[in-house]
């Protein structure tokens, strides 16, 4: 049984001497509790998820005050590998986590049994044990280097759970997994043996995490703001919450309860089954509501005229019969055909179906194995990275792939720099981008003393201060809080206002419901559905085809036998009849 207590803890890291990454956290978790921890961005909670480890004293520099006690123990005085018997850590970037060394997964799940000295015939029951549970069993053969990132990262949740240990502390474990890989991953942590589990969870996605957990902690500037059962905080007027990513559910549930269809005495849905009992018997289903926008100020009802794929006034970008194949083994393309001109398109599908493949052929770093790709009319196989470069920006899936300069002007000013921009130009666009990801006040900072969530803005500045008519970002809100998944959204709606074709490949689907004009659906490394946002998202049973689910509302206003497709909870409040009985 393996409790953990903070006690009047605090740490200020090194390189940030005047300000405390935590402070006087004091709280205990009991043995086999599933506690969720979520906050804005930097509020703290990858530094407090070091500290169980202990990772925090012994590996980061900085300056500590107060005790974590691990099943009695305390961090300070115990060595990491005597604690790593107690408890499993994963890293928010996975591929932190993979050693770069294994020639296979079955290598990689195993590395951490081996370290341990534990005996060759449990080690490979173990991996088998540990791939199924994530659902990846048949990669236990495949290169880790050749894997999606969200296939990597469900490779290092398995090496976690390989070692059997006592505590699990995961810091965003599912940052890169698609909908339905979230919900398995999300799924069996929670149906895991409580007596032999205490399991912490770092993730700002709520919407899928709630339903599992027995208490949620919010962090907010190094101290816990909020902590108790998942509605009771969710439901709280602390100003905090305005910057999670509250649930749909919750957020309908709200809205029930002040407008005196529900009492504020129920405890608030945490599923769509729930929200659609509740709003059950105040819904009207006669009549449809105007069409309505959504953040992107698109009518989501105007869907394109004839078939999107082949059917666009100059292309920027042009495939024609592209297949794509790993090593002449694995295809990751099959027969793409498609043309993309204007606005945002975003590129959804399961982990592996060929998103990010696909992104990479727009800028020359994969070539087709057959077929051809044109980027504003150019063949990308007669042209290098460096000539498609000014037609096509690219920002990584990871940042840390990307970002290497010691100051985050450097590393904005580097792409325009190379394309050999006039310097009043260059400090027009590094000003310009600085601003719009609000960076002005860091920009001699070092872009590695900051959060995953700030480095993923730097990399998409530094990609965009290139000023590219093609911008392409892969999973560009991945770890993010409510408000960077905002001002991400407001750079989209900015930068298709310019005229420039965006292309983000997503799993946030709330993102591409509102920011998408065009949504495309890879599966099986084909294209599956392509469309507007409310056609694509109106196809659930074609959609579930790639592991993705509408939008909650969507699926909501559908058990409802609503008469229109809905995409937002605005949308769906058109149809509750709050007058009084």
């Amino acid at each position: 049984m393996t409790e953990i207590n903070f006690n009047d803890v605090s740490f200020r890291y090194t390189t940030k001497r005047d300000v405390a990454a935590v402070h006087e956290l004091d709280f205990t978790i009991e043995s086999g509790e599933f506690v969720g921890i979520t906050g804005p961005s930097d509020a703290g909670k990858t530094t407090l998820a070091r500290l169980i480890p202990g990772y925090i004293p012994h590996f980061y520099d900085g300056q500590m005050a107060g005790t974590v006690q691990v099943g009695g123990i305390d961090v300070r005085e115990s060595s990491m590998r005597e604690l790593s018997d107690q408890v499993g850590f994963l890293f928010e970037n996975p591929f932190n986590q993979l050693t770069g060394a294994s020639m296979t997964v079955l290598e990689e799940v195993a590395f951490g049994l081996e370290q341990m000295g534990v005996e060759r015939e449990k080690i490979f029951g173990r991996v088998d044990e540990a791939l199924e549970t994530v659902g990846i069993a048949d990669l236990i053969r495949r290169k880790p280097q050749e894997l999606s990132g969200g296939q990597s990262q469900r490779v290092a949740i398995a090496s976690i759970l390989a070692l059997e240990p006592d505590v699990l502390v995961l810091d965003e474990p599912t940052s890169q997994l698609d909908p339905h890989g979230t919900e398995e991953v999300f799924q069996v942590l929670a149906n895991m043996d409580r007596k032999e589990y205490t399991m912490v969870i770092i993730s700002h996605d709520l919407e899928r995490l709630v339903p599992h957990l027995d208490r949620l902690m919010v962090v907010d500037g190094g101290s816990v703001a909020l902590d108790d059962t998942p509605q009771n905080v969710l439901s709280s007027d602390d100003e905090v919450i305005n910057q999670l990513n509250v649930p749909e559910s919750i957020e309908i549930g709200k809205y029930l309860r002040d407008k005196g269809l529900v009492s504020p005495e129920k405890h608030l849905p945490l599923s769509v089954a729930d929200t659609v009992e509740e709003l059950s018997p105040h819904v009207r289903r006669s009549g449809r509501p105007e069409p309505s926008t959504t953040n992107g100020g698109v009518d989501r009802d105007v869907g394109p005229a004839s078939n999107p794929a082949t059917d666009v006034e100059d292309p920027l970008i042009k495939f024609e019969n592209v297949d794509y194949y790993y090593n002449n083994e694995i295809q990751a393309l099959q027969d793409i055909s498609i043309e993309m001109a204007e606005g945002c398109v975003c590129v959804i599908g399961q982990n592996g179906a060929g998103k990010t493949t696909f992104v990479k052929h727009l800028n020359g770093l994969l070539k087709p194995t057959n077929g051809t790709v044109y980027v504003n009319g150019i063949d990308t196989q007669d042209n290098s990275i460096a000539q498609l470069s000014r037609h096509v920006g690219l920002s990584f899936q990871n940042p840390d792939d990307q970002i290497f300069h010691d100051t985050v002007e450097k590393e904005i000013r580097f792409g325009p720099k190379n394309l050999g921009y006039p310097e009043e130009r260059i400090d027009e666009l590094v000003d310009r981008q600085l601003e719009r990801f609000e960076l002005e006040d860091v920009r001699d900072e070092d872009p590695y003393n900051h959060g995953l969530a700030t480095r993923k803005h730097i990399a998409v500045a530094s990609v965009l201060a290139m000023d590219t008519p093609v911008v392409v970002l892969d999973e560009p809100t991945g770890g993010q809080d409510k408000p960077g998944n905002e001002l991400l959204g407001d750079v989209i709606d900015d930068l298709v206002s310019e005229g420039k074709l965006v292309i983000t490949i997503t799993h946030d689907i709330p993102f591409a419901r509102d920011h998408a004009d065009r949504v495309i659906a890879l599966c099986n490394a084909e294209v599956l559905i392509d469309g507007s946002p409310r056609e694509v998202f109106n196809e659930g049973s074609t959609l579930a085809e790639t592991m993705v689910e509408p939008p909650k509302v969507t699926q909501i206003g559908k058990q409802l036998d609503l008469p229109r497709t809905l995409l937002t909870n605005d949308e769906l409040f058109k149809y509750v009849d709050t007058s009084a009985d």
